[in-house]
């Protein structure tokens, strides 16, 4: 038992060390800002009870340097004024549209812009987010190499008080896993917050079309589906100016977040990333059992207290660099923090995901079935 702690936490060593290397390795791999054309773009907002945020993000486009974009708004039947917001808007920059869903949910929503646009490129982003002035300038670089099909670019949660820090300390791994993955040549994940892909792959691999009767995901199972086509056509944006920022929740919205989004990998069509996600489930699970070894005698303490220091040290050194990128100031004790309740809350929604509804934009859902009732 003592060898399968041992084995187990130096498997996760290695792992995290890979994560480095690969994070640092995608990094390197930054476009220049040389363009030999500038195909079109449109940006997709899908949008529901989004009016205390949205016109900040509206702004922001607004202010891009890019030149040929329109920005397409889907009303995902919003109750509040989002729509009076977005038509008030449009009314005075005619490269910005609303338009109605065509479905309920999110995967309906992008669809129906995505049918309504008439850019080359997709680009999509969530209405509670801000944007650097140079995002789209930066992310049409990339797609300067016919090669590239779709590519997805870093965010980072605003904070304002120490729950919102744990929080954007917590998103940093899932930002560095997505780059660091792709740089080994196996992408696991990716977020719709700041993503952007060719119109035409989009109906090539069918859309949303195999997913729609998941609530999440629209992101990375789009993202598998153009890999599994074009193996090389995935990239990461290494620019830090091209960062998306995007805003905190609640307790209470952290917890159906985190359960609608652990009820993805439950119908994940990657090998990759199950295997990862079982690992990490397997490896909190034990981090969790070491008090037990320690007092039944399985582990030393010596022991014990060298395997959680090696974790915590490789994790801060991935996380630190992340949070360089991202421009996140660090704080050592959301990360402490983070040590403590991680491994429960991933465990336990792990085990609750896939038969606990979750609430989502006014809306209870659940991860793996298709019906969904309104509140």
């Amino acid at each position: 038992m003592t060898f399968a702690f041992i084995l187990l936490f130096f498997a996760y060593l290695l792992l995290v060390g890979l994560m480095v290397f690969g994070w640092t390795r995608g990094l390197k791999k930054v476009v220049p800002l040389k363009h030999t054309s500038q195909p079109s773009i449109s940006v997709v907002i899908a949008a529901r009870n989004e009016s205390q945020t949205i016109e900040r993000i509206l702004k922001d486009i607004s202010r891009q340097t890019y030149d040929d974009f329109n920005v397409i708004v889907v009303n995902d039947a919003s109750t509040d004024k989002t729509s009076e917001i977005v038509r008030q808007y449009a009314a005075q920059d005619a490269r910005f549209t609303l338009v109605r869903s065509g479905g309920e949910g999110k995967k309906a929503a992008l669809t129906t812009g995505i049918q309504a646009s008439k850019g080359e490129i997709i680009v999509t982003t969530d209405a509670d987010c801000s944007l650097d002035r140079h995002w789209l300038q930066l992310i049409s670089g990339y797609f300067q190499d016919r090669e590239t099909m779709l590519v997805f670019g870093g965010v980072k949660i605003s904070s304002s008080t120490f729950f919102s820090t744990i929080q954007a300390h917590e998103f940093l791994s899932l930002i560095g896993t997505a780059a660091a993955t792709l740089s080994w040549g196996f992408p696991t994940m990716c977020n719709g917050a700041n993503l952007a892909f060719r119109k035409q792959v989009f109906h090539e691999v069918g859309g949303y079309n195999d997913n729609l009767h998941i609530p999440s995901g629209d992101d990375e199972f789009l993202m598998r589906k153009i890999f599994q086509v074009y193996p090389k056509g995935i990239k990461f944006v290494a620019c830090k100016q091209a960062v998306v920022m995007t805003s905190s929740v609640s307790m209470h919205q952290f917890i159906h977040q985190r359960i609608r989004w652990a009820g993805k990998w439950t119908r994940n069509s990657s090998m990759w990333s199950i295997c990862l996600a079982v690992f990490i489930f397997l490896f909190q699970l034990s981090v969790l059992a070491m008090p037990w070894a320690v007092f039944l005698g399985v582990v030393s303490v010596p022991l014990a207290i060298t395997l959680l220091t090696l974790k915590v040290a490789m994790e801060g050194v991935f996380l630190k660099k992340i949070a360089a990128f991202l421009n996140v100031p660090w704080n050592w004790s959301a990360f402490f923090v983070l040590q403590i309740v991680y491994p429960f809350y991933v465990v336990l929604i792990a085990i609750i995901s896939p038969y606990i509804p979750f609430e989502w934009k006014g809306r209870t859902l659940k991860s793996v079935t298709i019906s969904m009732v309104k509140k």
